[in-house]
């Protein structure tokens, strides 16, 4: 018991049953130093990676998941000895992955985390003088910007799955092809993605490379609901057709996703109602503490299920799972006229969004996808999801802009300009 709690921490005895209680104990890797030159797809194209970056200064890397770029590339980059003595500093679009992806990288190198891997969010900066790989949240460097505007001590900038295109990635990517225009030549750009439209990103970056990996997908047989499912929770019908999935597949773990901590704490009950003892049962969650968090992605000698948020749709790899239920939903921030404010919505996902949750169960082995939908509302979703800068109030991030001393917001040079309207009414706001 002492030992879990010095790697998960206390918080997830006190709040879910510990794993040691049931009987189970997590799977714990710690020969890391044979993991440094690891057989991932993306190792096949270092070579023409690091050329290309040379060449170029700027690249765009489509690959999709699973393929290593989100742990491998910041290593090349530093092993090649292309920073000199600089920094990559690597952004990430979500809080849980950020802080998760730096420890893993730590631990691979064999270092302590805020060494020479850190990472830093708001409120929370594990990194130091000597960090050279830094896994940063993307309103952190936009006001690091900010503060610093030639970006001194950082040689590249990394900008990780990219197509979530959250407005503070894509001001920060504009910033940053700013800077390397004029006072810092030297910076190197990279932006990476699984389903991006890497065209428009190479066009609004050129002169730039664009590179691909292939990745090895294990096969993923996807299903859906024969009818669409009325006057049942979400909750409800994902551990019932769950108990079905379980006994058609008896290997493997499970992935539920669920549109919130809210749906997630129901299914988490229903689940545990339903199952009992014979599987372990986690929550995945920003919002969880760190140690509840990481016993949720631990490897332990029993089948497990997490039910969790988009975060496990992309960057994180959770070992074990070869099956997943979809929900098809996401809370979304949007701009809500009637009250004036961003607030976030429960909306459903993108055919793209689908797709990368069904590759969660094909990483390791070939997988299951239940969609909790059918076929004919799959073909009704839109393919990709909307970018914020279409949904957003600008309010805060043009404050921001304009404390870096950019004031004239029609010749800023928007990866995809916002509808004028909406500036116009940001500014009116920010003026009142």
């Amino acid at each position: 018991t002492i030992g879990l709690r010095q790697i998960f921490g206390p918080a997830c005895f006190s709040v879910w049953p510990c794993p040691l209680s049931l009987g189970v104990r997590p799977i714990v890797t710690t020969n890391f130093s044979s993991m440094l030159k690891t057989d991932l797809p993306i190792s096949e194209i270092e070579q023409q990676l690091l050329e290309s970056l040379t060449t170029h200064r700027r690249l765009v890397l489509a690959a999709p998941t699973g393929s290593g770029k989100s742990t491998q590339v910041p290593q090349m980059l530093l092993d090649s000895g292309l920073l000199r003595d600089g920094q990559v500093t690597v952004l990430q679009p979500r809080r849980l992955p950020t802080r998760m992806l730096a420890a893993w990288v730590a631990r691979m190198r064999g270092v302590k985390l805020g060494g020479e891997v850190g990472y830093q969010m708001r409120l929370d900066n594990v990194s130091s003088a000597a960090t050279r790989i830094c896994y940063l949240t993307e309103g952190v460097l936009l006001r690091r910007m900010l503060a610093d505007p030639d970006l001194t001590g950082v040689s590249a900038l990394v900008f990780d799955e990219f197509h979530e295109r959250h407005l503070f990635g894509d001001i920060t990517l504009a910033r940053a092809r700013q800077i390397q225009a004029t006072t810092r030549p030297d910076l190197f750009i990279l932006v990476m993605s699984a389903t991006l439209d890497v065209a428009a990103v190479q066009n609004y970056l050129q002169p730039c490379a664009l590179l691909s990996s292939e990745g090895r997908a294990y096969p993923v047989t996807v299903e859906y609901l024969a009818k669409t499912a009325r006057d049942v929770a979400v909750w409800e019908l994902a551990v019932r057709e769950l108990q079905g999935l379980l006994r058609a597949h008896p290997q493997g773990d499970a992935l539920v996703f669920m549109p919130g901590a809210y749906e997630i704490t129901r299914t988490v009950r229903a689940a545990r109602d339903a199952f009992g003892p014979q599987f372990l049962i986690f929550p995945l969650h920003g919002e969880l503490p760190a140690a509840e968090q990481d016993a949720a992605i631990a490897r332990y000698d029993r089948r497990k299920i997490i039910v969790a948020t988009n975060v496990a749709e992309t960057s994180l790899t959770i070992d074990g799972v070869r099956l997943v239920i979809d929900s098809g939903l996401a809370r979304s921030p949007r701009y809500d006229p009637y009250r004036g404010i961003n607030t976030l919505l429960i909306e459903k996902i993108s055919r793209a969004a689908a797709d990368q949750r069904a590759g969660r169960a094909g990483r390791t082995a070939p997988g299951h996808c239940l969609r909790l939908w059918t076929a004919h509302e799959q073909n009704a979703r839109p393919p990709q999801e909307l970018p914020e800068v279409k949904r957003l109030d600008h309010a805060e991030v043009i404050l921001t802009l304009k404390a870096g001393g950019i004031n004239d917001l029609t010749t800023f040079q928007w990866l995809e300009a916002p509808d004028p309207r909406a500036l116009k009414r940001a500014e009116t706001l920010l003026a009142d």
